[in-house]
């Protein structure tokens, strides 16, 4: 899978994400405009890298949830950054679609001969990761 944002958020499109919510749930206006009528303003005053940083963010929660089916599924995913999301944008032709890249996260079944599959996982110690008040 490769995750991806919006390269520009607009009014029309946060209208149009209200539009469908209203459609699909059947949701009145008058409980659907405070929320919409406090975004259209939020984004006008946010800068397009806090926009953009906004996005990211939504992204990571789409790739937890993605994380979590696959591990419920016993399928093996790997979440990667690192990678050259201007190539991935330019291969899959994100341009035309509004889209940039910004994750990637293969999905599969490990090999039957992998040797690593059955090393113990090396995990930092809970009392060093959770604190405790």
């Amino acid at each position: 899978f490769v995750i991806c944002i919006e390269r520009e958020i607009s009014e029309e499109f946060i209208e149009n994400y209200f539009k469908r919510v209203k459609h699909i749930r059947e949701t009145p206006e008058e409980i659907l405009s405070p929320f919409k009528d406090f975004l259209l303003k939020d984004f006008k005053v946010k800068t397009k890298a806090e926009i953009n940083s906004w996005a990211i963010n939504q992204a990571y929660l789409t790739l937890g949830t993605m994380l979590t089916v696959c591990a419920a599924e016993e399928i093996d995913s790997c979440p990667m950054e690192g990678f050259m999301p201007e190539k991935y944008d330019e291969l899959l032709s994100l341009e035309k679609h509004n889209l940039h890249s910004v994750l990637v996260l293969p999905v599969g079944y490990r090999a039957k001969d992998d040797q690593f599959s059955s090393f113990k996982k090396v995990r930092r110690p809970l009392d060093d990761v959770i604190i405790e008040y």
